[in-house]
């Protein structure tokens, strides 16, 4: 059963270095000292060497059975003092200007270019996936984030004035200014183990926190990277901790100020309930089934292949992958056809081919559960199935490009993500049944629409129910960092990326400034008659629907103003 912090769940984790080059590492970083632009240094104390009973995680590639190394864990009961001395960095931190951690964090950006080949050779080695998906997947989209973040950090939280009028009558000069949490703690995925995991912790440090990351334990030599990519970080910033599902639950209950999570459901709900213990609040990017629509007018040629993609890309192991299909029955024929067609010229298989193998062995069981029970149930195998592509041995873990069609309720790859290279067709008499039965059949992180119509793409995306809604394309938008990232319903809440994540991870905070300090408030003790005069003239003024009682309420106003305040104590 999964533990809170547990990322082994159909969701996301980190990657391992080259085949054969993952190494073991010790669990933090040296102490080191970085000169802020304000002339202080963040530093924290040397910690002690993990336990040598701590187990090691293993790391593997996926698509051999290969073991490419161990690398070793923390003790869950040694957590609480990580987050501790982060907490102690953290107000050094915040003290910088947006504009001084940025110059910072732009050294972050500069490490992954500069680490972009170890990168991919670890991504495609520890996930299994194409090396070019690791090169425009986890390198690009880290990137783009951050060279995004350096822009939009200074605008997106500095102080802004309000009430100007309404407060101006009350004597007040209200502002809110974004301040940030604290420590977050940062729970991340093996599907994406650089680009979830930026997501999770770069708008927290962008917006002042310091962060603390438990990578996953199915992909830990990527999380060995993220330390390599972080160091340029002034010490205990950005502090990477490996371990299972004991060690996220350890960094929820350390407590951190704020939990930045990407993963499944079952883990997100542990999460949260363990949170609850302390009133952490948590952001959680969950999955979901996602859903394309086809309608009748839609370019079959440009669907078929945005389909065929937006299914299959990281074999089908995003959370914002399209897992159900609704197409419109007038072209259902044609835009199957096509899919099938273009679908074998599909290369499985290599570093460089176009589908790779699944990452986790849970995902795999999940996937030939799936497509079994559909088979069971009636469903149709279009291409794939438990018998097409590569042959696993040795531990290996793939599973070949598999289209289903004749679904039903039935049937769980209808509603359960599945997390893998399986895809559903589903004929729908118009759009609106599409509509329909995309909203009320699963859950939905994101959704996209296929048409002709700009005009048909936005009314059919203000019906739909996800977190991002595109059309003529699917699955990019987790990588788009100047929009907000997140699900609704079981696809999680909060938001990730652009100027909303940044102000997730601020709390905002009013300061009022008092521009009469000499004089007493009408509404302070004691209450007398012109205390009540002028409450009652302030109240026709804002709640009354007619003019007469507006300018009754003003006089009522000007006549008692100064006796309630000449009478307070």
């Amino acid at each position: 059963m999964a533990t809170p912090g547990s990322s082994s769940t159909p969701g996301k984790t980190p990657a391992p270095a080259k085949a054969g080059a993952a190494k073991t590492t010790k669990t933090t970083r040296t102490t080191k000292a970085v000169s802020t632009p304000k002339g202080s240094s963040v530093s924290t104390p040397r910690r002690k060497k993990a336990p040598k009973q701590s187990p090691m995680l293993r790391s593997f590639n996926p698509r051999t059975g290969e073991t490419l190394g161990e690398i070793p864990t923390i003790d869950p009961a040694e957590v609480a003092e990580v987050v501790a001395r982060a907490r102690k960095v953290a107000p050094e931190w915040a003290a910088i200007l947006p504009a001084g951690r940025v110059r910072i964090l732009k050294e972050v950006r500069h490490r992954v270019y500069e680490l972009m080949d170890e990168i991919v050779d670890t991504v495609a080695a520890e996930c299994g996936k194409p090396r070019t998906e690791a090169l425009a997947h986890d390198v690009m989209p880290a990137l783009m984030m951050m060279s995004y973040l350096e822009r939009a950090t200074e605008k997106a939280l500095k102080p802004k004035r309000v009430g100007r009028i309404a407060g101006g009558l009350l004597g007040l000069s209200s502002r809110v200014e974004w301040r940030p949490f604290g420590v977050v703690g940062c729970i991340t995925p093996w599907n994406y183990p650089i680009t979830n995991s930026f997501l999770a912790f770069i708008t927290p440090l962008f917006a002042g926190n310091v962060v603390v990351i438990k990578p996953s334990e199915v992909t830990p030599a990527c999380g060995e990277l993220l330390r390599k990519i972080l160091e340029p970080l002034p010490s205990g910033v950005a502090t990477v901790i490996q371990g299972g599902g004991d060690v996220g639950a350890a960094l929820v209950d350390a407590p951190c100020d704020k939990i930045s999570f990407v993963g499944s459901p079952h883990t997100g709900r542990l999460i949260c309930a363990a949170a609850a213990k302390h009133l952490t609040p948590v952001v959680m990017e969950l999955g979901g089934k996602d859903a394309a629509l086809v309608a009748s007018d839609a370019d079959v040629d440009v669907a078929s292949s945005g389909v065929l993609w937006g299914s299959f890309f990281n074999a089908g192991q995003t959370c914002c992958s399209i897992e159900r299909v609704y197409v419109v029955d007038s072209i259902a024929d044609e835009f199957t056809s096509a899919l099938l067609d273009k679908l074998q010229k599909v290369r499985l298989g290599g570093d460089d081919g176009d589908v790779g193998s699944l990452t986790f062995g849970r995902q795999l069981d999940i996937v030939k559960e799936q497509v079994d029970d559909a088979v069971k149930h009636g469903a149709r195998l279009l291409a794939g199935g438990p018998d097409a592509g590569v042959v696993n041995k040795d531990g290996s873990l793939w599973y070949a490009p598999t289209i289903i069609e004749n679904v039903n309720d039935e049937m769980k790859v209808l509603h359960e993500e599945t997390f893998g290279p399986v895809v559903t067709i589903t004929r729908v008499q118009d759009e609106d049944e599409a509509v329909r039965r995309a909203n009320e059949e699963a859950t939905n992180l994101t959704a996209s629409v296929w048409t002709k119509s700009k005009k048909r793409a936005d009314e059919l995306a203000r019906q739909l129910r996800a977190g991002a809604i595109a059309s003529n394309t699917h699955g990019q938008l987790p990588a788009v960092p100047w929009a907000s990232w997140g699900g609704v319903g079981e696809s999680g809440f909060g938001r990730l990326n652009g100027e909303l994540g940044l102000q997730e991870f601020s709390v905002p905070v009013h300061v009022a400034i008092n521009q009469t300090p000499s004089l007493k408030n009408p509404w302070w003790f004691p209450y007398d008659d012109a205390t009540r005069n002028f409450t009652q003239g302030a109240i026709k003024l804002l709640g009354s629907p007619k003019i007469a009682d507006k300018v009754s309420g003003l006089g009522d106003i000007a006549r008692n103003i100064r006796t309630a305040i000449k009478g307070k104590l």
